[in-house]
């Protein structure tokens, strides 16, 4: 373990007073259901997000050398694709929950596969690009450290991200018939607010730890910390913006 456990740490604990987390779209979110039109933007864009998360995992593994680091990274790629066991793969427990939701909402819906591209946001599709970008940087540019940056930010961020959401969807608890039902169609968001995901947090700053042995390293790390805390600030405003100029 290097020396710069404590700053890393530190570092990582800073998610929870950025914009990447407090901002327009979760007072929003938490403050009452959402009218159809609104839900539907917010399914789509999300799902866009969340359907790469696997792929910059894998990307993170690719772009460093370190066996433990990329020991822990497989740790969490394998988690994010249900253990092996593919109807308990994140995304697809996602689709099911959005898609579900979606039905109580309104009768006339589609499942969120199916909602129009013309949904997705130019902010959502700079997120894909520019974290696809940044995932896949070269040595000369600190790559292996600003990867592990990001990484470490995806996972600070997810945690608390995800109980968020999770009392935002509260709000439609009425439109379920019982409490068992609503916490059986609610597996996407308990498997992310799990003692699992909590290890997964301390994975990142573990992996980050084993490649980060000077200040230059430290330095190219938080920069990648920062990059995806940026980006993800960047898309949830995007989203609170465009629900404003939403007509149901």
């Amino acid at each position: 373990m290097s020396g710069y456990y404590e700053e890393i740490t530190k570092l990582a604990t800073s998610v929870h007073q950025h914009g990447a987390l407090n901002n327009a779209f979760y007072e929003r979110w938490l403050t009452a259901p959402l009218p159809f039109d609104e839900l539907a933007l917010f399914a789509k864009n999300y799902l866009v997000r969340t359907s790469q998360t696997s792929t910059m995992l894998a990307l993170s593994l690719l772009h460093t050398d370190n066996l433990c680091a990329r020991v822990e990274i497989a740790k969490n790629l394998y988690a994010e694709y249900g253990y092996g066991h593919p109807q308990k793969a994140h995304i697809h427990l996602l689709e099911n929950f959005l898609t579900d939701l979606l039905s109580r909402v309104a009768v006339a819906y589609k499942p969120v596969t199916q909602l129009s591209d013309d949904l997705i946001l130019p902010s959502t599709r700079q997120f894909v690009e520019e974290q696809q970008a940044l995932y896949t940087r070269g040595p000369e540019d600190g790559g292996c450290q600003r990867i592990l940056g990001m990484l470490l930010a995806q996972e600070w961020v997810a945690f608390s991200m995800l109980t968020r959401l999770y009392e935002g969807v509260r709000h439609y608890q009425h439109l379920y018939a019982s409490n068992e039902e609503f916490h059986e169609h609610c597996e996407y968001f308990y498997v992310h607010i799990s003692q699992a995901e909590k290890e997964h947090k301390i994975q990142a700053i573990h992996t980050a730890t084993l490649e980060c042995r000077n200040d230059d390293e430290f330095g190219a790390l938080a920069d990648g910390f920062y990059d995806f805390m940026t980006l993800t600030e960047q898309y949830w405003n995007g989203i609170a913006h465009a629900m404003k100029h939403c007509h149901g």
